[in-house]
């Protein structure tokens, strides 16, 4: 199983090299040879040490002109990345070098050399000079090899699984749904009966909708907006359960649909919907359009 769960980090991946330590300033800060300015919060020098190529689990918060311009708890996924080779002297790569597991640290560095080599921007904001200083706030969450790290986000999907396909049995016997699924697993319950042929693959359809988590939360409605969608079936414009539950559809049916995750948003999940989640939907066919 392929795991894509690093944040790109175009603009927040860092890493770096031992460093030599000299003179504090009167914030507390120490210059390290590179010039690089760092202060520690919190220190565990016993705890695990990241290096090259460890993936690291970090919070941040970044200021220019102590203005606040990122901070992680803002990002609805964790800020994980690999640690590779600095990318300019006294980047923040250097400071990620000298921290430990568990360990809180604040360091300053060219705002310059900061947003045009390692954010990778064509050119400074404009609120930020050449000679301005960056201050980030880092606090390390975790340190993992590659091989830990994938190993711990398999079992994490894995355990995620186990839990969808659970919440998708419990459902259906605390409904009382007797009807079979189909051999790819959608619940297809036909509540309304239609007129006419069934819709096919490459026309186009308008369809009504509410869906629900299996707890009766609603996520979406077509109903509440007051507009049908419409979408040519059997090209992946909805999710796998809707092109297959459709076709078994005609003109006015109105179905209950009961979708493994498998069938719908899978182990990446999709905006409100977490990973391995199975959904229902009350859906009407309202029309065949061509």
């Amino acid at each position: 199983m392929k795991i894509k769960t690093l944040i790109t980090l175009s603009a927040l991946i860092f890493t770096g090299t031992l460093l030599t330590y000299c003179q504090t300033d009167s914030e507390g800060y120490k210059t390290a040879k590179s010039g690089m300015k760092y202060k520690f919060h919190e220190e565990n020098d016993t705890a695990r040490a990241a290096k090259e190529s460890d993936i690291v689990h970090v919070s941040m918060k970044y200021y220019v002109h102590d203005s606040l311009l990122f901070d992680s708890k803002m990002v609805s996924q964790p800020i994980q990345f690999p640690i590779v080779k600095s990318i300019f002297k006294g980047d923040l790569y250097e400071g990620l070098s000298m921290m430990h597991r568990g360990d809180s640290a604040s360091f300053k560095m060219n705002a310059d050399s900061t947003f045009i080599k390692m954010f990778r921007a064509r050119e400074l904001p404009k609120f930020v000079h050449k000679n301005d200083i960056v201050k980030f706030e880092i606090k390390m969450i975790d340190v993992a090899t590659e091989e830990e790290f994938q190993a711990k986000k398999a079992a994490e999907l894995a355990g995620l699984k186990a839990k969808g396909d659970q919440t998708l049995l419990d459902y259906i016997s605390k409904e009382g749904i007797t009807v079979q699924p189909t051999a790819s697993g959608l619940y297809f319950i036909e509540t309304v009966k239609g007129k006419g042929p069934n819709a096919e693959a490459g026309q186009t359809v308008s369809v009504h909708y509410i869906g629900t988590f299996t707890n009766g939360t609603e996520f979406d409605s077509s109903v509440k907006r007051g507009k049908p969608i419409e979408f040519v079936l059997g090209q992946k414009k909805v999710i796998a359960g809707w092109d297959e539950a459709i076709m078994l559809m005609n003109k006015g049916c109105k179905a209950k649909l009961v979708i493994p995750a498998a069938l719908a948003y899978g182990e990446r999940g999709g905006g409100s919907i977490p990973p391995f989640t199975p959904l229902v939907f009350e859906v009407e066919l309202v029309d065949i359009l061509k």
